[in-house]
């Protein structure tokens, strides 16, 4: 008797075969960038300006990352730092030079999130200050504007990526209590369901939102992370992927009928580079998600995938700090210059990959 392929089977490679291999969309994440003050004096280069913005070398952050980040149709990441205004600081007011933005841009980074608790840290004119960098080097964001005009017209951020019409909804739950005139989107479920409406009325095909929300250093999910997951899904958002507790938190991912995925939450990708050095801290996530658009204009999201990463901060591996694949580097214990660091990232990265949980 000959056996019938399940149903699931059958619609998955009807989707398929709709699409090309050509159409197929990767979309990167990656956590939190940020600079403390370690990290602002590892990058200076001796003897130069500390005003300057040229004086300062970040090539390193991204240079072990190999093509994970250029390679993808499009990379997000949150910048969770206002730039561009000296002196440069770190922790508790942050504020970068624009040289460190122009890396990540250089690297591959297509889209900055601005809405996080750091943005306002320098007021009003650092924060015009950075999207006034942004755009003097050509780098789009989205969470905080110049005006409301200008928030109404660019909230949510969309975009085509090969025939795929995303859009991006960027929000905070805070500014450390610092406000200006200067409109940072809030997570405020009135304003946030006005952007999800304008994204589906602007013919978004999929709707992704990227909240800066949680508990810091908690590998746990918070009640509110889950009320505001549960509304964000019911609103049409196929995926969440947050920022803020500098620790990596479980991903659900649910199917639909035809055992694709029909929605992917990723409640903390944690920290991509920052000198933390606390429990958990050092180690973040680069997830992917895979897309397709069929010949009836409906978007699959058919594949997903976490690659755990580990910040080394300046000396451990590098001169400077980098960022680094973990599995690649499981067995180089050697190119390690403190061994004390290699065994820290194994043993954080076997214990966490107890815990965390990635799927349903």
């Amino acid at each position: 008797m000959r056996r019938r392929l399940p149903l699931c089977i059958i619609f998955s490679l009807i989707s398929i075969l709709s699409a090309t291999a050509q159409d197929t969309v990767s979309i990167v994440f990656i956590g939190d960038i940020m600079q403390h003050t370690r990290q602002l004096k590892s990058a200076h280069l001796p003897g130069k300006d500390t005003l300057l913005a040229d004086s300062y070398d970040y090539s390193s952050y991204f240079r072990r990352m190999g093509n994970r980040i250029y390679g993808a149709d499009f990379a997000v990441a949150n910048m969770e730092f206002p730039c561009g205004l000296p002196p440069y600081t770190g922790y508790p007011r942050f504020c970068a030079p624009i040289s460190l933005a122009q890396e990540a841009l250089n690297s591959g980074i297509d889209l900055f999130l601005c809405a996080n608790n750091h943005i306002y840290d320098k007021g009003g004119r650092g924060l015009l200050r950075t999207l006034e960098g942004y755009e003097k080097i050509g780098a789009s964001y989205t969470g905080c504007y110049k005006d409301t005009s200008i928030q109404n017209k660019h909230y949510p951020y969309i975009t085509d990526i090969k025939g795929i019409k995303v859009a991006f909804i960027n929000f905070t739950y805070s500014t450390n209590g610092h406000s200006g005139k200067y409109p940072v989107n809030r997570m405020d479920s009135v304003k946030v369901k006005e952007a999800i409406m304008r994204a589906h009325q602007r013919d978004a095909d999929i709707v992704i939102a990227l909240p800066h929300w949680g508990v810091e250093y908690s590998l746990g999910i918070s009640q509110e992370q889950k009320l505001w997951t549960e509304m964000l899904h019911r609103m049409g958002v196929r995926v969440i992927i947050g920022t803020h507790p500098h620790v990596i938190e479980p991903v659900t991912v649910s199917y639909n009928e035809q055992c694709e995925i029909k929605e992917l939450t990723a409640y903390s990708l944690g920290n991509f580079i920052s000198n933390m050095s606390a429990e958990n801290t050092q180690l973040g996530m680069a997830l992917t998600i895979k897309m397709v658009k069929d010949s009836l204009g409906l978007v699959h999201i058919t594949d997903s995938a976490a690659e755990w990463l580990w910040c080394a901060r300046a000396g451990k591996l590098d001169n400077n700090y980098t960022v680094i694949p973990i599995l690649e580097y499981l067995d180089k214990k050697d190119e390690f210059k403190i061994e004390a660091e290699y065994h820290k990232m194994k043993n954080t990265y076997y214990h966490l990959q107890k815990i965390i949980k990635y799927g349903k």
